[in-house]
């Protein structure tokens, strides 16, 4: 009865296609038509499914008694949607697109048209995999980052608190696996919830329950599969990085981007691959480019002044000044004494002609490194404007 495991396995990669495409259609209808040419607008897997993240971790989860929770494989550029209300909508997208397949898949229960004795492999692997939806759609619903349900509210939080909140975001998911595992009226109350829902679509609870036990039963040679297809892909992903950054010595900056993509490709929140890539873009003067790599990075890692700051020094590049200065005021509101972020930001001000807050700015990134940025700004083309300005010929006096 291997073929169980299979089945439900199957199902769930649908599921995680119906997942990702609701991600992707709504943010799409929100602005950000940039999931169209990154092949996003389909139902296979391969264009939008990252084999670790969105397939084979949430598959061992399962296969080990867990909730398999897709991992993030679409990558919005949030800052080209129309609003919050359109930020909102794309996280409520996937739960929603995976509450209909749930529905759709019940819909042999509550027609009548599945037969009412608990025997059949099929039925009892379509009731669990309805089950496994269920509980699904109600934990990725959960207002705890990185959830999508947490994604509903965040566009609304003040700026400081989801800076706070994204900070937690790479714990958040681990701390609510253990409460539901420690917790046993937590647990008891959720799974009471799920069987509930399933009992209303019509799926008896002891046909779901006969689906797990067959599942359980025949799952234990793809765990051993997916260990070893875990460790190759991880392998690959470290091999692609490091052969970046060999490209990225020697200066040839088209390979390492490359290498670096082909990294990212095995896994999508590889953050210091994305990272580099946007560097390296940011050197090759493209500068588009360079934003939207940043953006990814971000998301995968959103308290990073470094990238921050990179990021604010593209969009200087393009002239979009107080998106730059927005970008430097993240950074510093993430770490205080960052330096590069005061410097760069007092460029901003500088090239817009307001001498007095060039001034201001500059002296705090000098105060934390007397000797760099004096230095630089003696013959940095940014200050020319303000260059005759006596207090700022003060301020860069040695």
């Amino acid at each position: 009865m291997w073929f169980v495991a299979v089945f439900v396995c199957l199902g769930w990669i649908l599921s995680v296609c119906v997942h990702e495409f609701g991600h992707a259609l709504v943010a799409y209808l929100g602005g950000d038509t940039s999931v169209k040419d990154k092949g996003y607008l389909t139902l296979n897997p391969l264009k939008y499914t990252h084999p670790v993240y969105s397939l084979l971790l949430p598959i061992l989860f399962l296969l080990m008694g867990g909730i398999a929770l897709p991992g993030g494989a679409v990558y919005i550029e949030r800052r080209r949607l129309r609003g919050r209300g359109w930020e909102s909508a794309v996280s409520a997208a996937g739960p929603f697109a995976s509450a209909i397949v749930a529905v759709l898949l019940a819909i042999p229960f509550w027609r009548g048209l599945a037969p009412l004795e608990n025997g059949n492999w099929l039925w009892s692997s379509l009731a669990f995999l309805i089950l496994l939806e269920i509980a699904s759609v109600l934990f990725n619903l959960l207002p705890i980052p990185p959830l999508d349900g947490y994604g509903l509210i965040e566009p609304w939080l003040p700026r400081n608190a989801q800076i706070q909140l994204n900070k937690f975001s790479k714990y958040g998911i681990w701390v609510v696996f253990a409460l539901f595992w420690y917790v046993e009226p937590l647990n008891q109350f959720f799974w009471n919830c799920t069987d509930r829902i399933s009992e209303t679509l019509g799926v008896p609870r002891e046909m779901a329950q006969t689906g797990y036990i067959l599942f359980r039963q025949q799952s234990n040679f793809l765990i051993l599969g997916l260990i070893g297809a875990l460790w190759f892909f991880r392998r690959k992903e470290l091999e692609w990085y490091n052969r970046g950054n060999k490209f990225r010595k020697l200066q040839r900056y088209e390979e390492a981007i490359s290498a670096y993509e082909r990294a990212i490709n095995i896994k999508s929140d590889y953050y210091e691959a994305w990272y580099c890539k946007a560097y390296l873009l940011e050197q090759l003067q493209r500068y588009e480019e360079a934003i939207a790599s940043y953006d990814r990075a971000l998301q995968i890692q959103p308290n990073a002044p470094d990238a921050w700051t990179n990021r604010g020094i593209a969009l200087e590049k393009l002239q979009r000044y107080q998106e730059a200065i927005a970008s430097f005021d993240t950074a510093l509101q993430i770490q205080a004494e960052y330096p590069y972020a005061w410097y760069n930001k007092a460029c901003c001000y500088a090239i817009q002609g307001d001498s007095l807050l060039a001034i201001e700015t500059l002296q705090k990134a000098i105060n934390l490194d007397p000797y760099q940025f004096r230095e630089q700004a003696q013959t940095d083309a940014c200050f020319d404007a303000i260059r005759e300005n006596p207090l700022f010929k003060s301020l860069i006096r040695t």
